[in-house]
């Protein structure tokens, strides 16, 4: 019991923060010495995190679905931003759909794996820090310098409050995501589109990837966040579905399924609250140096009790 509970806490956790949820499943395991999880008991982790998605955007599926078959309740500028939001996520969608029909196999080969997990989580790690500093070159190119004028003052006076003066002021305030979300165009949703396919990749992390995608294209984080996050609805859903047959391979017992799951979506909620309220003020590192520091023990640790 206390082995499905701790997976359902790492399954939570790593699905939403940008640390990757299939590259620690695979290693947490190995380093306690648990038996690998079924896929049958990873396919209901899954189930677990996207009802801890859904739970949280509740109010957003909820319009969508509104904004389809009773657009009257939402009044017409309400309904016409969600259907074009709705529309943005169904674009947006393909790439990955397409990617892991081909590559899924593949995919479960390297995870399976946990010491090429462990490699992958460090090199992957190299998006997420391009994006940061090409983040912070942009942000420094577009920052306004205010001219002072010292002519006939005191040197010294003036010299100190001219220093104040042309220091760039402080950044503006981050738009509101969700208001930016509504106005998010179609070529930067299809680019994190784009993006996820890439989250394949075991130790890449969907929100790492789809976030440092909208980095590169001037998205603010907390609002490539909530796109990432309800992009995943659909992309953790069919994933799940496709596996569905493995259900009847499980091993745990029906009380561990239950409880790996409840884990799972309790856990999950709480980080999907966590990263979006977090990333309207802090940026990516800590989760950066997290991968490359824990990458690198991973490795390490892997590699000694490797048998």
């Amino acid at each position: 019991m206390l082995r499905a509970i701790v997976l359902g806490i790492v399954q939570g956790i790593t699905e939403f923060l940008p640390i990757s949820s299939s590259a620690h499943l695979s290693i947490v395991p190995r380093l306690l010495g648990y038996a690998t999880p079924t896929l049958a008991f990873e396919v209901l982790l899954h189930f677990g995190t996207l009802a801890a998605v859904a739970a949280y955007f509740a109010k957003d599926l909820w319009a969508f679905l509104l904004c389809l078959v009773a657009p009257g309740r939402l009044g017409p500028e309400e309904a016409t931003t969600r259907r074009r939001l709705l529309g943005l996520l169904a674009l947006a969608s393909v790439p990955a759909a397409a990617v892991g029909f081909l590559l899924q196999d593949w995919a479960d080969e390297q995870t399976a794996r946990p010491l090429r997990a462990s490699v992958w989580l460090v090199l992957t790690t190299v998006i997420m820090i391009a994006a940061e500093l090409y983040d912070r070159a942009r942000s420094r190119r577009s920052a306004p310098v205010v001219p002072v004028t010292t002519e006939g003052a005191d040197d010294r006076v003036v010299g100190t409050r001219a220093e104040r003066l042309a220091r760039p002021p402080a950044p503006a305030p981050p738009a509101d995501p969700e208001e930016e979300l509504k106005r998010l165009p179609v070529s930067k949703a299809a680019g994190i589109g784009l993006a996820q396919a890439l989250a394949l990749v075991p130790g890449t992390s969907r929100s790492g990837v789809t976030i440092s995608a909208g980095l590169f294209q001037g998205v603010s984080r907390a609002t490539a966040a909530r796109f990432s996050f309800l992009l995943s609805i659909p992309a953790i859903l069919g994933a799940g579905i496709l596996k569905l047959d493995e259900l009847s391979g499980a091993t745990e017992t029906p009380a561990e399924l239950l409880a790996g799951t409840i884990a799972a979506a309790v856990s999950g909620f709480l980080a999907v609250s966590f990263l979006i309220r977090l990333l309207r003020t802090r940026t990516l590192w800590p989760f950066i140096w997290y991968r490359l520091i824990a990458g690198g023990l991973f490795v390490l640790l892997l590699t000694t009790v490797r048998s």
